[in-house]
């Protein structure tokens, strides 16, 4: 049970590094759009974080249940769907 816990701790830091380098780099430059939207849209930083994080999520769970490569249109996609949540086995 610690070990789950401390495998999804670091999954999710990965997931807000992987979010931060791509806010910080503008690459790509949907995530940053994203993030200035969402915050013109009144959600805080944490927020509109969170959001995005779980675009980048969807990507690495279809990634670990079905082996499928990073879907770049998809991502896009998802963000730009924001702030209705993807819906990871349906996308």
């Amino acid at each position: 049970m610690i070990s789950n816990i401390k495998r999804d701790e670091s999954i999710g830091m990965v997931i807000e590094q992987i979010v931060d380098k791509q806010i910080r780099r503008n690459d790509p430059p949907e995530t940053a759009q994203t993030y200035q939207r969402l915050l013109q849209d009144s959600f805080t930083d944490v927020e509109a974080r969170r959001l995005i994080y779980m675009a980048v999520q969807v990507e690495l769970f279809r990634l670990m249940r079905y082996g499928e490569a990073f879907n770049h249109a998809r991502f896009i996609g998802n963000l730009q769907g924001l702030p209705d949540l993807p819906d990871a086995d349906f996308v």
